[in-house]
């Protein structure tokens, strides 16, 4: 398994009027190669400090840390020749267009002159900018400036992908086609980090995720393993639909081993058991002559796993 950043122990302190703030605090975790992975936590848990830190602009005060390969503080610029960032509230030069904001920074990155031109029209494109290109971005709406934002970031082709806060004032449409142009460089082999405390905008598609807060990482893994995870320590929830005596046997459910609770409700059946028990209820059905319609596992939600584990901290 290759992983793209590694952090051990990252720490950093801020000293102020002879208080001390501990922004990140022995915080380790790994972001694997390819993947799209979640950084969540709330404002001011230590996201923004975390991204700054790991591109160089931010020195920690103890621990060490490796972005795709290169040590953050030896080797910093090499960082950020190859990885693409999206900080939150990302600001442009109002009096140029939008074309002539990427021609600047795509001069600072190093990017051919003859290429160019090609990549500024391919991101405009991407992030539906294109008919904008030359308008001064000084009359351009938050979102639009987010779009280019996210354009400045896919500018160089970086291999890692950084966005921070990235759904902030998009609207509906354009946070959609944010979402699939995520989806569509992990398909192509790119790894994107999202930081976010909007869980329900990007929350769903990501493969691992770590929580933060207090600069500290309180959970991290594959969504999979999380859920799994929660459930072993939750318990399983089975909604069971169908026809026939469900009374009778949602009694006869609730009789099974392990099963903790069975609700009836308006149209369905909700088990809570310690394990997996729908193969059973199955084997119920036929026994008691109940036409099963529907048999869901309730699977927790980003959000679910969130709630949770923050609520330790």
């Amino acid at each position: 398994m290759e992983y793209v950043i590694e952090t051990e122990g990252l720490t950093k302190i801020y000293r102020s009027e002879g208080n001390i703030i501990k922004a990140l605090d022995n915080l380790s975790m790994k972001v694997e190669r390819g993947k799209i992975f979640g950084l969540l936590g709330p404002n001011g848990a230590g996201k923004t400090t975390l991204i700054m830190t790991l591109i160089g602009l931010t020195m920690p005060t103890s621990g060490s840390a490796r972005v795709l390969g290169y040590d953050i503080i030896k080797d910093s610029i090499e960082i950020r020749k190859r990885v693409g960032v999206l900080p939150e509230g990302a600001d442009f030069y109002d009096h140029l267009t939008a074309r002539q904001n990427l021609l600047y920074i795509a001069a600072l990155n190093g990017i051919d002159r003859a290429e160019r031109e090609k990549r500024i029209e391919e991101v405009l494109r991407i992030v539906g900018l294109e008919d904008a290109r030359d308008r001064r971005v000084g009359g351009f709406s938050r979102g639009m400036k987010q779009r280019l934002g996210i354009a400045q970031a896919l500018l160089k082709n970086p291999e890692l992908l950084i966005f921070d806060e990235p759904t902030a004032g998009l609207d509906p449409e354009a946070s959609r086609a944010f979402k699939n142009m995520v989806l569509k460089l992990r398909d192509e082999g790119k790894t994107v980090m999202l930081s976010t405390h909007l869980l329900f905008e990007v929350g769903p598609l990501c493969d691992h995720i770590a929580i933060i807060n207090r600069g500290r990482i309180v959970l991290q893994g594959s969504v999979k393993e999380l859920a799994e995870r929660f459930i072993a320590e939750e318990g399983y929830k089975i909604r069971i639909q169908g026809r026939g005596d469900m009374v009778k046997f949602a009694n006869a459910v609730l009789n099974l081993r392990d099963v903790r609770n069975v609700k009836i409700e308006r149209d369905y059946i909700l088990v809570e058991s310690n394990r997996d028990v729908r193969a059973e209820i199955i084997r119920l059905a036929l026994d008691h002559g109940i036409e099963v319609i529907a048999l869901e596992l309730s699977v927790p939600s980003i959000e679910d796993l969130f709630m949770k584990y923050y609520k330790w901290e």
